[in-house]
């Protein structure tokens, strides 16, 4: 939980923010945190789930470790 929203993490690399309620789903905004580098199937994904704190979220894939800001989704 986000306030009133969730943060939900893709296995395409993108870190979602949106409401869900009894209505349905509202995305907020979205932002391409990681390049989705382990394959599967015919296509390319980001297993690795992120961690949240003070504000951040740090996320990986098998290349890189990002450190940033969640007031990128405001």
């Amino acid at each position: 939980m986000n306030g009133d929203s969730v943060l939900l993490f893709t296995d395409q690399g993108d870190l979602v923010r949106a409401r869900m309620n009894v209505e349905g789903y509202q995305e907020l905004s979205r932002v391409a945190l990681l390049e989705p580098t382990d394959p599967f199937s015919s296509r390319k994904v980001t297993w690795a789930a992120p961690s949240f704190a003070n504000r951040h979220v740090f996320a990986r894939n098998d290349k890189e470790l990002v450190y940033t800001s969640l007031s990128l989704l405001d």
